[in-house]
């Protein structure tokens, strides 16, 4: 049963308005309305019926007619309501998720399942509005750094080709008198367990931010789990990447004896002694600490 009921109220007069009245009634709502009904001079029913439902209404207190009337009235404006939700497809569905055909639509453009992101920390709408970068094939650090920029309402930069280590895989290794392809000089011989690479990771620079922004990037952070779903949505597990958090000028916490700060998280010996952005922590969500 629907929690509210639509009708119209009879008058001689053009509407002045569109609601008539509003009143609780049984536990529901009700709407009466003074235009798209059956009554007035703009409805369909000659001006006669609605002298007559008026009189009865207001002279005699006999609204049966008005109430007959607005079983009808409540059919047919629930259904133009619906018949206009389905016409706002960008708007329609927001109050009914699941009747949000706009957004299947969007989805579908750019690739994404929602189904798929169901007990995702990120919100549909934020993929769906980063649809416009999600499309191209070859995803542009610019377009991710003004997506998060966007969402989070802070500075957002990349920095693209940032040094990291490959870790060699154990079979791979140089070791002295094991004949392998890894033990040749000058075709498979590696001096380490790692070799550098700067072509598949890129570093976050966020900020500068203030020091509750700053908090909120960090783990266990309430940003950090939508910043790191956004970022997959992006580039999916190609790349590595890394958050750098820089502070405003002064904003940085100095260490003090039995402060709240927390050691390597936010404490800083001394305060900042020139304008310059504080840089904080720096460290890859995926794989947690790396400073």
């Amino acid at each position: 049963m629907e929690k509210f009921r639509l009708g119209q109220t009879p008058t001689m007069t053009f509407a002045p308005r569109e609601i008539a009245q509003v009143s609780w009634q049984d536990g529901r709502l009700h709407l009466s309305l003074y235009s798209l009904g059956l009554w007035g001079p703009n409805g369909p029913l000659p001006l006669h019926y609605t002298e007559l439902a008026l009189n009865r209404s207001e002279s005699r207190h006999d609204p049966t007619l008005v109430h007959f009337s607005n079983i009808f009235h409540h059919r047919w404006l629930t259904q133009f309501w619906q018949a206009w939700r389905s016409a706002q497809s960008a708007g329609g569905g927001l109050d009914k998720p699941e009747h949000d055909r706009f957004a299947f639509y969007i989805a579908s453009l750019s690739g994404q399942d929602l189904r798929e992101s169901a007990e995702s920390p990120l919100s549909d709408h934020v993929r769906l509005a980063a649809s416009a970068h999600l499309v191209r094939e070859s995803r542009n650090p610019d377009g991710l750094a003004a997506t998060l920029a966007h969402y989070f309402s802070v500075p957002f930069a990349v920095k693209e080709f940032a040094l990291h280590w490959i870790t060699v895989a154990n079979d791979e290794i140089t070791r002295l008198g094991t004949p392998a392809q890894s033990s040749v000089l000058g075709n498979g011989a590696l001096i380490g367990q790692a070799v550098p690479d700067m072509q598949y990771k890129f570093r976050l620079i966020i900020g500068p931010l203030t020091l509750e922004d700053y908090l909120r990037f960090l783990p266990g952070g309430n940003n950090l789990p939508v910043l790191t779903e956004l970022v997959r949505t992006f580039i999916g597990f190609e790349y590595c990447w890394e958050i750098e958090l820089q502070l405003k000028p002064h904003a940085a916490p100095p260490a003090v004896i039995g402060g709240a700060q927390r050691l390597g998280w936010t404490a800083w010996a001394g305060k900042a002694m020139h304008d310059r952005p504080v840089t904080g922590m720096i460290f890859e969500p995926e794989h947690g600490l790396t400073h």
